[in-house]
């Protein structure tokens, strides 16, 4: 059956049987954590991108099968060494790797996970080198937002944010778009992809407004701790309440401080007030931009496109709804 006619199930069914036939040798220690990490391989969201991209522009099923595996290969390696250096315990309703099985464990997984992705890419016969170069690039440019991201210790300006938050999000969510097209011959040259619209400003919308959304439910419910003021990481609403909130030169204060123990107190006066309602206006509005973007883009992208800012879109509505946590 070709890509095109693959449901939803069934494309996530092929991508686990292509994972479980590239597992790390038995008797390699790694095999049991990869086969932890796979019991809950999570929305594979990014494999699904290159997936529906692959199936609009008639790419063959293997070539389509192996760039979308690699695409949420290299973005599940970035989960897995997010959770050492953030110390999360949890990952997809399970223990971390590195909670499990221990961080040298989870970073050799994770580097893994990067050489098999390099690997799925290169066997693309005609454009392996290309795309291989493409997945390089977009970890490099996660791996300089992810270390923004963690260094920043003054409460980010809201351009900064932004460039922060397209670091962390859009290089792996552009990739799997702009592989697949390069992979079925739409265009070889990867610098010069959209020749009327921009797919990577489309795409960095997508990104800010789905980290908008991700920073306000780190804030509300107050009921839960939020480790972006704990941490003291960039995050959209913190940001918004810096530059305007009332007792915004306290908090600014505070916030500099090494003191930990108000952080309930302040995450109670940011839910409660107005830059809540102006974040999820910027979430929106970020979103009705990128929806004006699709047709700008090739013909063939422009349903891909439309349904990567619907998701987003969806994720918001469903978060906003305090549906999910």
């Amino acid at each position: 059956m070709s890509p095109s006619r693959l449901s939803h199930m069934q494309a996530l069914k092929a991508l686990d049987s292509l994972y479980q036939r590239e597992m790390p040798q038995s008797d390699s220690s790694l095999a049991q954590a990869a086969s932890y990490h796979f019991k809950n391989p999570g929305k594979s969201f990014r494999a699904l991108l290159a997936l529906s991209s692959g199936s609009a522009l008639g790419l063959n099923e293997q070539d389509n099968l192996h760039w979308a595996a690699a695409c949420e290969l290299l973005h599940n390696a970035s989960l897995i060494h997010d959770d050492i250096s953030d110390a999360s315990t949890h990952r997809r309703g399970q223990e971390s790797i590195h909670e499990h099985f221990g961080s040298d464990m989870a970073l050799c997984l994770g580097d893994w996970m990067v050489a098999k992705a390099f690997e799925l890419s290169a066997r693309n016969s005609l454009h392996g080198g290309v795309l291989t170069a493409l997945l390089a690039r977009a970890m490099q440019e996660t791996c300089s937002g992810q270390i923004s991201d963690i260094t920043q210790r003054q409460c980010a300006e809201l351009e900064e944010w932004q460039r922060i938050a397209k670091g962390k999000t859009a290089p792996l969510l552009i990739a799997p778009i702009k592989g697949a097209a390069i992979a079925a011959g739409l265009d070889k040259n990867i610098h010069s992809l959209e020749p009327q619209g921009s797919l990577e400003q489309l795409v960095g919308l997508c990104g800010l407004a789905y980290q908008g959304r991700n920073d306000i439910d780190d804030i509300i419910p107050s009921s839960h701790r939020s480790s972006d003021l704990d941490g003291r990481k960039p995050n959209l609403v913190i940001s918004l309440f810096a530059q305007q909130g009332i007792g915004s030169d306290d908090f600014n204060t505070w916030y500099q401080s090494e003191d930990n123990i108000q952080v309930s107190h302040w995450q109670r006066r940011i839910a409660s007030s107005d830059v809540i309602l102006q974040a999820n206006q910027s979430v929106d509005y970020w979103l009705i931009q990128a929806d004006q973007l699709v047709i700008t883009l090739p013909v063939q992208l422009q349903p891909v496109a439309q349904g990567l800012v619907a998701s987003v879109k969806e994720q918001s509505i469903i978060k906003r709804q305090g549906r999910i946590a």
